[in-house]
This record gives C-alpha cells, sequence and structure tokens, in this order.
C-alpha cells in the first residue's frame, strides 16, 4: 500500500530514513541515461496488450493500467506510460475492464497501489462496459483506504473525479489549452522545478475561479500562476488521491527528442511512487493512548529511532549489493 496509509511508529521510521538517505527515497528520478523503451524483465508487444508484467524493481509498486481500445489508445499513449512505469514497478498489470463488473475489478485491484487511467472517459454515470457503477464503488473504496489514480491528458475525468471525490467538477476538464510550462508547487527540491509546456498538455484552466468546496480536496502539485493553470494536482478522496497530470503521453516526435517526453516522464513515475503527494497527517493521539503515560510515549520514540536505524542499515546494504 502507499504511504499515505502509515500511521504512528512505522511513519516516524519511514520519514527518518527519508531524512538520512534522500538520494534512496527518490531514486526513481530520471538520469541523463537514455529511457528505457522496453525493459528486459518484461518487453511489451505493441500495440499494449491485456496481461500482467513483471517490473524491474522489487519493492515497487503494483500498477494497474487501463487499457481498452474503445476508451485508451493501446498503441500509443497506453504503451508509453506502461513502458514508462515498468522500470520502478515490481509489477504492471494492463487490463482492458472485462466486463467492467465489481468482480472484476476486485480482483485487478487486489494488493495493487496505483490504477493509471489514461485519458478519461471510462466511465459515465450508469456506468460503461468497462467500469460499471458497482465497479466504481470497489475502485472508490479502494482509492479512498490510501492508494492512489493517475489520470493523464485533459479529455473527460471530470465524471469521474466528480463522482469519487463528492463535488462537481464536470465543467473543469475538457479545457485542451497548452497554459504551461507549470512550476512546482511543494518546497521540494527533490523535485523537478518546472514542468514544460507541450502540444499535447490541457491544464485545468482558471483554478483562481474553482470554489472554495472544490479548492478544498485540491493539493496544486506543479501550477502556473500566470496562466491560472494547473500542471498537476491532487484530487484527495478519503486517504488516497486522484493525481491529474495535464500531459497526453500521444507521440510526438519533437517531445521525443526534446526534453519534454523525459520531463514528464519523470513526474509519472514519481506520482506512481507516491512522491508527488504530501507524507499523512497523523491522527492526534487519543484519550485511551493519553492516559498511558509518558513511559508508552518513550518507548515508542525509543522503538521508532530503532526502527528507523534499521531502516537506514537496511537501504544502506541494499545500496551496497547494488553497487558489488
Amino acid at each position: 500500500m502507499i504511504n499515505t496509509s502509515l500511521r504512528g511508529v512505522g511513519a516516524f521510521a519511514l520519514a527518518a530514513a527519508i531524512v538520512f538517505a534522500p538520494a534512496a527515497a527518490h531514486a526513481n528520478q530520471p538520469t541523463d541515461e537514455p529511457p528505457v523503451l522496453r525493459p528486459a524483465a518484461a518487453p511489451l508487444n505493441n500495440p499494449l496488450e491485456p496481461g500482467t508484467y513483471p517490473g524491474d524493481t522489487v519493492d515497487g509498486p503494483v500498477v494497474v493500467v487501463f487499457s481498452n481500445g474503445g476508451f485508451t489508445d493501446p498503441s500509443e499513449e497506453d504503451w508509453d506510460i506502461t513502458t514508462v512505469l515498468l522500470p520502478s514497478a515490481s509489477e504492471v498489470r494492463v487490463t482492458d475492464g472485462g466486463d467492467g463488473s465489481a468482480g472484476v475489478w476486485s480482483t485487478l485491484l487486489a494488493d495493487a497501489d496505483v490504477l493509471v487511467l489514461p485519458e478519461g472517459g471510462n466511465w459515465q454515470p450508469g456506468g460503461t462496459s468497462a467500469i460499471s457503477d458497482a465497479a466504481l464503488e470497489v475502485i472508490r473504496t479502494w482509492v479512498s483506504a490510501g492508494r492512489l489514480i493517475l489520470g493523464t491528458g485533459s479529455y473527460d475525468h471530470g465524471d469521474i473525479v466528480s463522482e469519487l471525490t463528492g463535488v462537481d467538477f464536470t465543467s473543469e476538464f475538457g479545457n485542451n489549452t497548452s497554459n504551461g510550462p507549470w512550476q512546482r508547487v511543494p518546497d521540494d527540491a527533490s523535485l523537478p522545478a518546472e514542468l514544460p509546456n507541450a502540444n499535447y498538455a490541457g491544464g485545468l484552466g482558471d483554478f483562481s475561479l474553482y470554489s472554495v468546496e472544490q479548492k478544498a480536496i485540491i493539493t496544486p502539485i506543479y501550477e502556473s500562476l500566470a496562466n491560472d493553470s494547473l500542471g498537476i494536482a491532487a484530487f484527495a478522496i478519503g486517504t488516497g488521491s486522484y493525481i491529474y497530470h495535464a500531459y497526453d503521453w500521444y507521440p510526438d516526435s519533437e517531445e521525443l527528442v526534446d526534453g519534454t517526453r523525459d520531463a514528464w516522464n519523470g513526474a509519472l513515475v514519481l506520482a506512481a511512487a507516491g512522491d508527488l503527494t504530501s507524507p499523512p497527517v497523523l491522527p492526534e493521539e487519543d484519550d485511551e493512548l493519553a492516559a498511558t503515560g509518558g513511559a508508552l510515549s518513550s518507548g515508542v520514540l525509543l522503538g521508532g529511532a530503532a526502527l528507523a536505524l534499521a531502516g537506514v542499515l537496511a537501504l544502506l546494504i541494499s545500496r551496497r549489493r547494488a553497487q558489488v
């Protein structure tokens, strides 16, 4: 499960490990090496075919990619996105939604961390052949428990985002204007400072005009203040998120060589790893815990420190083995 579900000592240990080993925490950031198009662990056919593909990172996220020719482009966006995510994932499950039932989606999402929905339009009120209304409830329950949905391309995400969040966004999507570049909002220097404009990048425009209710569940991640536009934004669903990416992974020869695609690929990988969203806000201690007194608090802190040290040592050992 993505780390948004961590609580107490586990969260403390993870936070300490990230503080002591920032390079390991963001090891999936793009480098100067050329992009891996067909990982040796799981070569992909094009058009992309439904199936389970082993990734290259054992402890990476389990990713489900929706790919259905009636809603997406298996030979273009879907193939590109899956190829980008395979190196940093432990497993990628490509699905066309089967019969769209709740049972099919329950099986698909079992033990999964991330669901990728290219382009949108996959669900509409009343359901579709790929995602029924009952299946959407399965997806809602799943993402609300701290998982991530990644939506790409500014087309028809309004219906599904509105239904999952309970806030109406049906008029906010569908803006295909390339209104970037977009600057990083979080104060995290490990993330790219800016994401470039592109031929196929439709930011969510007029963000300043959104209602108080809409803004309350949105966390801007990449924003253009000059153009009043969101390039990447997280919509809260329970303790999970629907992270919208303005970029459409449609083939464009210039963007494949001028750095545009590389920049957005890097952002997608970070999003799938949970590195674009904020760490969880830990709940206040309840009365029963408070009544146990300072001894328990001290024990928790000492235990957390021990776990943090163990985590750091494990990371160092892992990195040492990787270098051998």
